[in-house]
């Protein structure tokens, strides 16, 4: 089982649904310029987190991914057909063209973000505070704060704003939308029903354009899907592993 995590953030928010997996041996991971995968520097292009699914995964797994992550999972199977046998995919970062780099809200508030604490428990309680947080189980943001940030004394986070900012100017700039009818293994997309990031609408156009995916809409959550309902994502994977397993 391979879960791939979401922009700027790391493996270890993963960890309220891994804690509900028990039995199933599940692989989460650091992409390049996150946590400490690999070095990144701008400007890049999503093709290297596609590169590191395939270096990090072998073939006829499970994959599940959130928003930046299931995107290269889906990347990475279309680059290697039988990669997996199954992709849960919570709110892929997948758009319909015209493609190409572009500067927008996410990578702008993203430049600007605060990246050095004192240390890890005022990031804990600045995080805490601030609205994208607050519906994120405890384990998932005790697992940010100790994946996501490095340093003993005062501390950064491991993603770089301005990697963070080219990872959102990116997201505009892969075809991917236009191969999904070349998917080749089932999938299920969840979605958030008050997410603004990837909506419902558009999760179920990404579902149909599959061709062999269902798609599962929950109410009163939003882009956080894994963070807010780790007992629903857990849940689903177990059904699949059960299924495909």
């Amino acid at each position: 089982m391979y879960l791939a995590h979401a922009t700027s953030f790391c493996s270890g928010v993963w960890r309220p649904v891994i804690s509900r997996l028990e039995g199933l041996h599940c692989v989460a991971w650091d992409f390049p310029g996150h946590g400490v995968g690999p070095p990144l520097e701008p400007p890049f292009g999503w093709h290297v987190f596609a590169e590191r699914v395939l270096e990090i995964t072998e073939p006829g797994g499970i994959g599940v991914g959130h928003s930046m992550g299931a995107a290269a999972l889906v990347m990475a199977q279309l680059a290697d057909p039988g990669r997996f046998r199954f992709l849960l995919l919570i709110e892929p970062i997948i758009f319909p063209g015209p493609y190409g780099r572009e500067e927008h809200q996410l990578s702008l508030v993203a430049a600007k973000r605060k990246a050095v604490f004192p240390d890890r428990e005022s990031a804990r309680e600045n995080f805490s505070t601030r609205g994208v947080f607050e519906r994120w189980h405890p384990q998932a943001i005790g697992g940010y704060v100790e994946c996501g940030l490095v340093g003993d004394g005062p501390v950064e986070l491991a993603c770089d704003p301005l990697v963070e900012a080219e990872v959102y100017r990116g997201s505009t700039d892969h075809d991917t939308w236009d191969r999904l009818g070349e998917l080749d293994v089932p999938a299920l997309v969840l979605c958030g029903a008050e997410s603004g990031t990837v909506t419902p609408e558009l999760a179920r156009s990404q579902a149909e354009r599959m061709g062999s995916a269902g798609l599962e809409i929950v109410p009163e959550t939003g882009h956080f899907l894994p963070m807010e309902r780790p007992e629903l994502v857990a849940d689903r994977v177990r059904r699949l592993w059960e299924m495909f397993g």
